[in-house]
């Protein structure tokens, strides 16, 4: 493929997505990572699109949220990658076979189903990337709720009441959240919080999956206090001070080793 042609589908998939990986344009071009990082680099130079790591945003990529506070999906997924991948295992490894469970959307909690490819679950999902990923992999039996696909973040939200999130009652309930303080978990838009109190009343334990980042960040909206979550699964990063409030509030915490830096390892 000539590389002006390489050029014209890497902008047109950054103007679609507003995020790409390196992953992605492998595939989309078939061409190498040197070949795609080379493109990238001589893309930004010319100011059409912006580097990040692991790939590529769009220059205006940061205006085009539609959900208050929250990033783009494609954005959000590369960064703390190694944390959410070990948390999403440790999740998936709680899942019962035959159980019905929610994986509500987020980064973390799509990173699941690389580890339920092979599982008999029925799964109640607001995520369009997860369902998309768990009907062309897994064995799971998949429902989604009706409302409205916000194209960033990749969810599917309704203000208003769902029958199928009605009748829907599973035994866990996995999800993200955009911060951890005292005051429980944050959120930063006020139709995710009524759609995710929703679905947390739809199960009988929570379970949130959150890397160490998240106990330093802050959120606007209080979804749930603390002590309505049964486990918090995080990596071994988190503060002391953090997982002793946890354990004060007796929330279960599960950690998964934190990935070793390249400094530490050499």
């Amino acid at each position: 493929m000539h590389e002006r042609e390489r050029w014209r589908l890497i902008l047109e998939a950054v103007a679609e997505k507003h995020v790409v990986t390196i992953r992605d344009l492998e595939r989309l071009l078939r061409a190498s990572s040197a070949t795609v990082r080379r493109d990238l680099q001589r893309l930004e130079t010319e100011g059409k699109l912006r580097r990040v790591h692991g790939g590529a945003e769009a220059i205006d990529a940061l205006k085009k949220h539609d959900l208050v506070g929250q990033e783009p999906f494609e954005r959000a997924r590369l960064k703390h990658l190694q944390e959410k991948r070990a948390i999403a295992k440790r999740a998936a490894a709680l899942c019962e076979d035959d159980a019905s469970v929610i994986i509500d959307g987020g980064t973390t909690t799509y990173l699941m189903v690389e580890y339920l490819r092979d599982r008999n679950l029925q799964i109640l999902t607001s995520s369009f990337p997860i369902a998309a990923a768990l009907i062309e992999q897994g064995q799971a039996h998949v429902i989604v709720p009706g409302g409205e696909i916000y194209r960033q973040q990749q969810v599917i939200l309704s203000p208003f009441h769902d029958g199928i999130i009605g009748s829907f009652f599973a035994k866990k309930m996995f999800m993200g959240a955009q911060a951890i303080t005292p005051a429980g978990l944050m959120q930063t838009d006020p139709i995710l919080v009524q759609s995710e109190k929703r679905l947390m009343e739809r199960a009988e334990q929570i379970i949130a999956l959150v890397d160490s980042s998240k106990f330093v960040q802050t959120g606007g909206l209080i979804l749930c206090p603390i002590n309505e979550v049964d486990t918090i699964i995080t990596d071994s990063n988190a503060p002391k001070s953090a997982l002793d409030m946890l354990k004060d509030a007796g929330v279960e915490v599960i950690l998964v080793p934190a990935p070793r830096s390249k400094a530490a390892a050499a």
